[in-house]
């Protein structure tokens, strides 16, 4: 079987690629740390006085499969980032925990890592000055996890029978680089386009580069003044969402929850009927970790389901291309998501099918 191939043990034979994290929720800190050490005797008060202590490390190793059953072989680096500090406040404190993540996998000599969910904050504000560590090459995954957001919201128009160019498209979280690549996608294939943004310089600078190309387009720092128009809403940052601020929201409404964590059906949209994980892609051959440890990483209806950004230096590892394919904040074009989205299909990495909690496209899924 594949598994019997998978040597286990603190260093696989030819590392291709890694993936540098952080838990979003400290039961999944608590599930892991019992897996690892079968110490069912750890209270959460103890695990939380010495987890933002521990240096980052790895933690497992990850096997993916390709199209023709080969296995290119890679690590999870953890950064010990406390879930309850994701958060502006702590950046300088999470940056340093992520650049010392980026060292691990420099003194690996790793060729391509992705730095997943908030890790990706270090190549956003750095640049490509931040880009590369001696011979490793990081990557914010944001291409991919775009690429696989639009796709998806495709999708989802022709499941639920929303023409895209009669909808108004609201993005949360629109300045930001994935927000901003969505916006790109859509501005010529939706009737407007509504942005929502903390900040207002960055929106005004939006709005007018739209407008000099003939787009229609509507932003405001205030969701709720957006919301009830919008046909189709993409939130690629879910610390901007208020319960108070969706009260207005269309029964007709797309939603595509690609932001991290996935919380908007849970916490304030359990009864809206047309809501979806978003920037999602399926390894269509499989991937296996360590241990057994996808078990405790990743709890979706669908097996072999993986965030997009954490995909990017998978992907990048196959196609052989060690580069920093996304960096910095507002560098994603159209083409790029083409390109990254074709190198992930030749090797059988797909847009997810669509799912939240349970799964929508039974038929997609069937398929893959």
């Amino acid at each position: 079987t594949r598994a019997t191939n998978f040597k286990m043990g603190n260093k696989s034979p030819c590392i291709k690629f890694a993936i540098v994290g952080h838990q979003d929720s400290w039961n999944n800190v608590m599930q892991f740390i019992k897996t690892m050490r079968h110490a069912d005797d750890l209270s959460l008060d103890k695990v939380q006085q010495i987890f933002t202590y521990i240096p980052p490390r790895k933690l497992f190793d990850i096997e993916v499969y390709n199209k023709d059953l080969s296995a290119i072989s890679g690590i999870y680096i953890e950064t010990f980032i406390p879930p309850d500090e994701l958060d502006l406040k702590y950046l300088r404190k999470n940056i340093h925990k992520v650049e010392k993540a980026c060292e691990v996998c420099a003194s690996l000599d790793i060729p391509v890592v992705s730095l997943g969910g908030f890790s990706s904050i270090v190549l956003e504000t750095g640049g490509q000055l931040l880009s590369k560590i001696s011979n490793t090459y990081f990557t914010t995954g944001n291409t991919l996890t775009a690429a696989f957001i639009t796709k998806a919201i495709e999708r989802a128009c022709a499941l639920w029978h929303q023409p895209l160019s009669k909808s108004r498209l609201l993005i949360i979280g629109s300045t930001g680089d994935i927000g901003s690549a969505c916006a790109a996608y859509f501005e010529d294939k939706v009737q407007e386009l509504l942005l929502c943004a903390r900040q207002t310089g960055p929106l005004q600078k939006q709005s007018q580069h739209l407008t000099a190309k003939g787009i229609s387009n509507t932003t405001s720092t205030s969701l709720k003044e957006l919301v009830n128009k919008a046909d189709i809403i993409i939130s690629v940052a879910s610390s901007i969402v208020e319960k108070e601020n969706l009260k207005g929201i269309n029964a007709h409404t797309i939603i595509c929850d690609a932001g991290y964590p996935k919380n908007l059906q849970d916490t304030f949209l359990n009864n809206h009927k047309r809501i979806f994980y978003g920037g999602m892609g399926i390894v269509t051959n499989g991937f296996e970790f360590s241990n057994n440890l996808e078990q405790v990483f990743y709890k979706f209806p669908l097996r072999n389901v993986a965030h997009g950004c954490l995909l990017e230096s998978v992907v990048l590892a196959l196609e052989n291309r060690e580069c920093s394919f996304s960096y910095g904040k507002g560098n994603i074009t159209v083409e790029a998501m083409n390109d990254i989205l074709a190198m992930a299909y030749r090797h059988g990495i797909q847009t997810a099918p669509l799912f939240n909690k349970a799964i929508i496209d039974e038929n997609a899924a069937e398929k893959i």
